[in-house]
């Protein structure tokens, strides 16, 4: 088994190293998939962007059984149901992991027009909850969830197989 990763701000290649060095197994960037065999049963970790797994689809030939999406809130947004039918990935394991983001002021060029157009529309809302103030927290001040511990259900789920 190997690892294949897909990572835009170095939170997801995190995991993958970590993973990695927890299981010995070989880690590769999604753009070094001409090395892996497409029968090589492969664990998938990606970014997400509104629930869609960055990468995932240039994986489609290839022998994935687990998926692991990375994103900023606490859980899979909107939901892991939701994740699991727009990536279309019924018939593999998901894991969610929670990763992080750089603060809006570091971001650059589209990202940084569209988080800004994100973060007007959610600091307009009344109904600010829990939430969704830590929604505009971590869009204007980042965050690294990044844990080992986060790891764990996917190494359970290794030492099953």
């Amino acid at each position: 088994m190997l690892i294949v990763y897909e990572s835009k701000t170095g939170f997801t290649k995190k995991y993958a190293d970590m993973l990695s060095a927890k299981t010995g197994l070989k880690v590769f960037q999604i753009k070094e998939l001409s090395k892996v065999n497409q029968d090589e049963e492969i664990i998938f970790l990606g970014w997400m962007k509104v629930g869609k797994i960055q990468g995932l689809d240039k994986l489609r030939k290839y022998n994935v059984k687990a998926v692991c999406g990375s994103g900023t809130g606490r859980t899979a947004e909107p939901d892991t149901e939701a994740v699991i039918t727009r990536n279309k990935i019924e018939d593999k394991i998901f894991f969610y992991l929670r990763g992080g983001c750089f603060p809006l002021k570091e971001l650059k060029g589209m990202d940084k027009i569209m988080l800004s157009m994100f973060l007007k529309m959610l600091k307009s809302r009344r109904d600010k909850d829990e939430k969704l103030e830590e929604a505009i927290s971590i869009i204007e001040n980042g965050f690294d969830g990044v844990k080992e511990e986060n790891l764990k259900p996917v190494l359970e789920w290794l030492n099953t197989r």
